[in-house]
């Protein structure tokens, strides 16, 4: 089969689009990726054997024209012509699209050559919009233009046209099916990774060092400086701020917010903020940390999604310390790979990482988020539900 993803961000890189695409590729499919440009890149490209069929150059780097250009509204003649021009020569081909944004430019381009559609819903985007607001500084042009209810009424409109949709999560497809959306047309394909990563990693559970690490957006959803008020409230129940080490990695709105917070808290010794790093430099933070955090601010949008962070602690044997985000709670207390905190609770946090400080119950918990993701959240058995919706569509 001919299968083409259609991409709102720049490409590479993207941890599941390139997942789904070298999946499918294995699978002996030719896979397009169709992607935004706001680099600049070669407009088309092959890359392990995937294409990448980009939007056109336009205009200099960091120029308002090339943002303009490359923004994924549905009726932009610049994605319907990319999209088009594409899948221009393939009959009956499947377009995945990556999120709802760029839906209808598939149905209004590849439906008419008897195409199937297929939504990857990684995030829920009317929810999205909504926690987004719930902690932002104030109203912004961005803040208003990414109105929930818009979104809930796009969504709505796009659900019933589709010829099948994955999700990433069981919340995120209970809510489909409560929307009438057919149950046969919904499958889990879940953020997991294969088996095999962080094969070479070495965790160590001796000692009552804590090492915490975080890598990922940094953004007020994430609950990041609910970690550093727990840090100092760790060292004010009578622990030593060598104690402790928190390695925090990304980039986003809160970085500059969350340093000061460090400096004003006296917590340099204990919590570092790093830029985004390459990702040899990030597997040698993992492999040096013994626990994983995950204090997100409880909000519908988490309670729709997960992320691959969950299973990557796990995997590297790394006890995940979470707030109550429904399915990260719902994973972590059936699997027993970690403990959960109450939302916004600073010193329950504290708390949870004095218990962690005991290196019996890292060892355990790191033990146990191993075996379940070798048993079951792994990219293996995601993969096989995702190649059976691609074989079912193309019957």
């Amino acid at each position: 089969m001919d299968i083409f993803i259609l991409y709102k961000e720049d490409y590479p890189w993207d941890v599941r689009v390139e997942k789904i695409a070298e999946s499918l590729r294995d699978r002996g499919h030719n896979i397009t990726i169709v992607a935004r440009n706001l680099s600049g890149m070669n407009p088309a490209d092959l890359q392990d054997g995937l294409s990448i069929i980009r939007l056109p150059v336009i205009g200099s780097n960091n120029s308002l024209l090339r943002k303009l250009a490359n923004i994924p509204f549905w009726f932009s003649p610049l994605w319907i012509r990319t999209l088009r021009q594409a899948i221009s020569k393939s009959e009956q081909p499947i377009v995945i699209v990556r999120d709802i944004p760029l839906v209808k430019t598939a149905l209004l381009v590849a439906k008419p050559k008897g195409a199937k559609v297929v939504l990857d819903m990684a995030e829920v985007y009317p929810y999205m919009y909504a926690s987004a607001r719930m902690f932002s500084a104030g109203k912004t042009l961005e803040s208003i233009t990414k109105s929930p209810a818009l979104a809930e009424r796009y969504e709505s409109q796009i659900l019933p046209k589709l010829d099948h949709t994955l999700v990433m999560i069981e919340e995120s497809r209970d809510r489909l099916l409560r929307k009438g959306v057919d149950p046969d047309r919904v499958t889990i394909v879940s953020n997991t990774p294969p088996t095999k990563k962080f094969s070479g990693t070495k965790h160590s559970h001796e000692g009552h060092t804590l090492r915490l690490v975080y890598v990922g957006f940094l953004t007020k959803l994430r609950g990041l400086d609910l970690l550093i008020e727990a840090a100092s409230e760790f060292v004010k129940m009578g622990n030593e701020p060598s104690s402790l080490k928190i390695d925090i990695v990304g980039k986003g709105a809160e970085r500059e917010h969350l340093i000061s917070r460090v400096k004003e808290l006296n917590l340099q010794q204990s919590v570092t903020i790093h830029g985004w790093l390459e990702h040899n430099q990030v597997d040698e933070l993992m492999a040096q940390a013994n626990v994983g955090a995950l204090t997100y601010r409880v909000c519908p949008h988490w309670n729709h999604t997960i992320p691959n962070k969950i299973f990557d602690y796990m995997l590297a044997g790394l006890p995940v310390l979470a707030t109550e985000v429904e399915p990260i709670k719902r994973i972590v207390n059936e699997t027993e790979s970690g403990l959960v905190c109450k939302d916004l609770d600073i010193k329950d946090i504290a708390e949870k990482l004095q218990m962690l400080r005991c290196p019996e119950l890292r060892a355990t918990l790191g033990k146990n988020g191993v075996y379940a993701v070798q048993s079951k959240y792994n990219w293996s058995n995601d993969e096989k539900r995702l190649h059976a919706v691609i074989d079912s569509l193309a019957k």
